[in-house]
């Protein structure tokens, strides 16, 4: 069933990804290779007509890979900083990525615009083929994956050999168009999974089983206010607080009920943080 939010053609190229300071020479995005900086006709700042979904991206810097791995929502723009000691893309300041996210409205027709490649004219074009909308078997499988893993976290196997293989999963997503009821539909299987050991007390398992869903969809707001909250319950708030931020960060996907829930539990895991 359609969801009231999905939207074909925002899915399909409404995306934006910003990351500063990247080092633009040596980058992948979703397996496609090249210096970036030759698309631009000004200092190269991210993607634009990014399709809504899985991507993955590879930066080397002194001969080391940095990977940023990340679900886009339809129409979504991401703002990432290369943070080249910590060898990670972390947040960006808050003056800062909201600086960023009003140059970038717009796309490829907004105020930054020369300053962004065509994701779908680089990469698309370079690939050879348009992304399709999900398939069903492919989110079948997906899902069958990481259902096989919760059963298996709840019976002690090892989280590094079932994070392999969720984060394998994933993997399978990109070059697939993801509506909002895709992502969504996945999400509500990822928490009801851990949302059911909660009920019980199990708070480090129904983590665990959360971090398995997030290996599948990167960076998921409302999963990342599921693991703060398992965090902060489990007794952990100052943990718990980094999450938080991220998924408030991202608020703005979400439907507005959903998005007061993550404000809400923000600014009740820093008081417990505050005070822990």
């Amino acid at each position: 069933m359609a969801h009231a939010l999905d939207d074909l053609p925002k899915a399909r190229t409404g995306g934006c990804l910003l990351l500063r300071d990247n080092s633009w020479s040596d980058c992948a995005i979703d397996g496609m290779r090249g210096d970036f900086r030759r698309l631009t006709s000004q200092g190269t700042r991210g993607f634009c007509n990014v399709n809504a979904g899985r991507h993955h991206v590879v930066t080397n810097h002194e001969d080391e890979p940095i990977v940023l791995d990340l679900v886009l929502y339809p129409g979504e723009t991401l703002v990432r900083r290369l943070d080249v000691d910590e060898r990670e893309f972390v947040l960006d300041d808050p003056e800062t990525e909201k600086k960023y996210l009003a140059l970038a409205a717009g796309g490829s027709r907004g105020a930054m615009a020369s300053a962004l490649v065509d994701y779908e004219k680089a990469i698309i074009a370079a690939r050879g083929r348009a992304p399709e909308l999900l398939p069903d078997e492919v989110a079948r499988r997906v899902g069958a994956v990481f259902v096989t893993a919760a059963e298996q976290a709840a019976r002690g196997v090892d989280q590094g050999e079932l994070m392999e293989q969720t984060y394998k999963a994933g993997l399978e997503l990109i070059g697939h168009v993801m509506l909002f009821s895709h992502i969504q539909k996945f999400v509500g299987l990822f928490s009801m999974a851990a949302s059911k050991h909660a009920m019980e007390g199990q708070y480090e398992l129904a983590a665990r089983i959360t971090l398995l869903g997030l290996s599948i969809l990167p960076g998921e707001p409302w999963l990342l206010d599921l693991l703060a909250n398992l965090y902060s319950d489990g007794g952990a708030p100052a943990s718990a607080l980094p999450f938080s931020e991220e998924a408030l960060r991202r608020a703005h996907v979400l439907p507005e009920k959903l998005a007061q829930q993550l404000r809400s539990t923000y600014a009740e895991i820093s008081v417990a943080a505050q005070g822990s």
